[in-house]
């Protein structure tokens, strides 16, 4: 039953990644594309797919959550630098280091937060998951396991700001 949940939160995942999101992407994209690309665009590996580094090195950089629901158990921000990562919401004030790691066979960093006020909002621990051919590494999620005897955790998206 947990390897069910897991897939139906990872095509979750896929499709919120994919393109679900808010048009407000956009311009950004355009004013990348105009400027031939921001500052993190190096540490991607090429346009074709086949990205350079680990999956920790090509998520490193700023994120911002697509989600549109604010609250006390959601992040808004994620920063990612040499595999610590810092994750802060409205109340939620977290990091952690990423650890290699695989899921089903594919590289999905795990990710265990400490949280200042110790709640980390029913997550647990996590892996990370990065973008894929169509959106080049510039979305991240995080597939958390959730409380000991439940049926899993959030998940956690956001797109690249740097």
């Amino acid at each position: 039953m947990r390897k069910a949940h897991t897939v139906a939160v990872l095509v979750l995942a896929g499709l919120i990644l994919g393109g679900c999101a808010s048009g407000e992407d956009k311009p950004q994209k355009s004013r990348d594309a105009q400027s031939g690309g921001d500052k993190g665009s190096a540490s991607r590996g090429p346009a074709d797919g086949s990205a350079e580094g680990t999956m920790i090195d090509r998520a490193a950089g700023s994120w911002k959550t697509i989600s549109k629901t604010q609250g006390d158990k959601y992040f808004q921000t994620v920063t990612i630098a040499d595999g610590h990562v810092t994750m802060k919401g409205a109340v939620l004030d977290c990091s952690g280091t990423l650890k290699p790691d695989t899921v089903e066979g594919k590289e999905a960093p795990s990710l265990t937060l400490i949280c200042k006020g110790g709640s980390d909002g029913g997550r647990g621990v996590g892996n990370m998951h990065l973008g894929d051919k169509v959106t080049k590494d510039d979305a991240v999620a995080f597939d958390w396991e959730g409380p000991k005897g439940g049926w899993g955790g959030p998940v956690d998206s956001f797109r690249r700001t740097s």
